[in-house]
C-alpha cells in the first residue's frame, strides 16, 4: 500500500471511529499505527483517541496487536511499535503495563534498530507506573552506561581541548541523540528509585561509572539517582560517599555540585559519620554552598559541614571565618547548625557569640541549640 493510500484509509478510519466506532477494524488500525509514515501514524493515533473514547475496551485490543508486532514483526516493524508504544503510554500506561518484557528484548540488544525507541518507550511507562517496570531496571541501566564513542586509540590521536576528530564530529548527532535516550532512561531509573527503591538495591554499584560521565547531566542524573537509594538502602550508597563529596566541592559544571550534595545530605540520615569523613578533605571547598544566596544551598553546605566538623574538626579551620558569619544568617537552620559546627572546631574567641544565640535569638531551635553547645562543646574545653 502507498503511503497516500494509507493516508486515505487512515483518515476513513478515523472519522468511522468519531462516527461509528462499532465498524472500525482493530487489525487495520494497529498496522496504520506502526505505519512507516509519521503522517499517517498520526492520524492513526487521532482515530485511536476517538475509538478508545467510544469503546475504552478497545484499547486492550490495540495492545494486544502491538504486542504481536513487538514479539514477531520485522525489525523496522518492532522499531515502530516501540515508537508507538512510547506515543500511547502516555495516553493508556495501564493497558500498556504488559507491553514491558517485550520492549525489555528489543532495548537489551545493540543490534535493534529499535532499542532506543524502546528504552524511552519503558522509560515513559516507569514515570507513569514505575512498578511494571522495575523488573526492567538492568535494561534501562544498560543504555545509560553505552554512550556513544569513539576508540581510545582516534581519542588519544587528537588530544587537547579543542581537538576533535573526523570520525568525532561525525558521531557528534548520533552521541548527543545516544546521550538525550540516556538522560531518559537515568530519569526512569529515579523514579523508580523513589518508588520501588528495592528494585535497584542490587544493582546500585552499576551507577558508579555514571559519577564520572563526559556529560555533566548524566553526572547530575546519577547523583539524583543516588538520593533517594541513599535514604531507603544507605549500605549500598555510602561506598559512593568519597566521589559524591568530590563531585560537591570540585566539579566545575551545573547542576552536579548540587545534586551530588542533596544525594550527600540524604545519606547523611543514616551514615553521618561516612558522609563528615568524606566531606573533611574537602571541607574549604564548600565556600559556594555556604557563600550562595540560595538559603537551601546555604543549607546543605552546612549540614555536611556539620558533619565533617563532629568527625574531623581540623578540617573546618580554614572556613571558621566564614562560619562565624553564618550565625547572622536570617535562616534559622543555618544559624542552628554553624553554632554546631564552631562548638566542635571553634576556639574561646566563639564562646561570646555562642552565648549570645543562647540568650537573644528569636528563634527557639537556635537558643536551645547554642545553649547545649555551650555545654557540650565549649565548656569541656576548659577542662582540657
Amino acid at each position: 500500500m502507498s503511503a497516500d493510500n494509507r493516508r486515505e484509509r487512515a483518515t476513513e478510519i478515523r472519522t468511522a471511529a468519531e462516527t461509528e466506532p462499532g465498524t472500525v477494524d482493530i487489525d487495520i488500525l494497529t498496522d496504520l499505527l506502526i505505519a512507516p509514515t509519521k503522517g499517517v501514524r498520526r492520524i492513526a493515533f487521532d482515530a485511536c483517541q476517538s475509538l478508545v473514547s467510544a469503546q475504552p475496551a478497545a484499547v486492550d485490543d490495540i495492545v494486544t496487536q502491538l504486542e504481536t508486532h513487538l514479539v514477531n514483526g520485522s525489525a523496522k516493524v518492532r522499531r515502530r511499535a516501540a515508537l508507538t508504544t512510547g506515543v500511547l503510554v502516555e495516553e493508556y500506561p495501564e493497558s500498556i503495563d504488559r507491553l514491558a518484557p517485550p520492549l525489555r528484548s528489543i532495548g537489551n540488544d545493540p543490534a535493534e534498530p529499535g532499542r532506543e525507541a524502546a528504552i524511552v518507550a519503558l522509560s515513559k511507562l516507569a514515570f507513569e507506573r514505575p512498578a511494571a517496570v522495575a523488573p526492567e531496571v538492568d535494561t534501562l541501566l544498560s543504555i545509560c552506561l553505552d554512550p556513544v564513542s569513539v576508540s581510545p586509540a582516534i581519542q588519544a590521536e587528537h588530544e587537547g581541548p579543542y581537538a576533535e576528530s573526523e570520525e568525532e564530529m561525525a558521531l557528534r548527532p548520533e552521541r548527543e541523540r545516544r546521550d538525550q535516550i540516556r538522560l531518559y532512561a537515568l530519569a526512569a531509573l529515579t523514579q523508580i528509585a523513589t518508588d520501588e527503591p528495592a528494585a535497584l538495591r542490587m544493582s546500585t554499584s552499576l551507577v558508579a561509572p555514571l559519577l564520572e560521565d563526559d556529560n555533566n547531566l548524566i553526572r547530575a542524573g546519577a547523583c539524583e539517582l543516588l538520593e533517594p537509594l541513599a535514604s531507603t538502602y544507605p549500605s549500598s550508597v555510602e561506598s559512593f560517599a568519597p566521589e559524591l563529596a568530590e563531585r560537591a566541592a570540585s566539579d566545575t559544571k551545573h547542576p552536579v555540585p548540587w545534586r551530588a550534595a542533596d544525594a550527600l545530605v540524604a545519606l547523611d540520615e543514616k551514615r553521618p559519620k561516612q558522609v563528615g569523613d568524606a566531606v573533611a578533605p574537602f571541607a574549604s571547598d564548600f565556600s559556594r554552598f555556604l557563600e550562595s544566596r540560595d538559603s537551601g544551598r546555604r543549607r546543605t553546605g552546612i549540614a555536611l559541614l556539620t558533619d565533617a566538623a563532629i568527625v574531623r574538626p581540623e578540617s573546618i579551620e580554614p572556613m571558621l571565618p566564614t562560619l562565624r558569619d553564618l550565625l547572622g544568617d536570617d535562616d534559622s537552620f543555618v544559624r542552628t547548625n554553624a553554632t554546631i559546627v564552631l562548638g566542635a572546631a571553634g576556639d574561646e574567641t566563639d564562646r561570646s557569640a555562642i552565648a549570645d544565640l543562647a540568650e537573644t535569638d528569636p528563634d527557639g531551635c537556635v537558643r536551645e541549640t547554642a545553649a547545649r553547645v555551650l555545654e557540650q562543646f565549649v565548656h569541656p574545653r576548659e577542662d582540657e
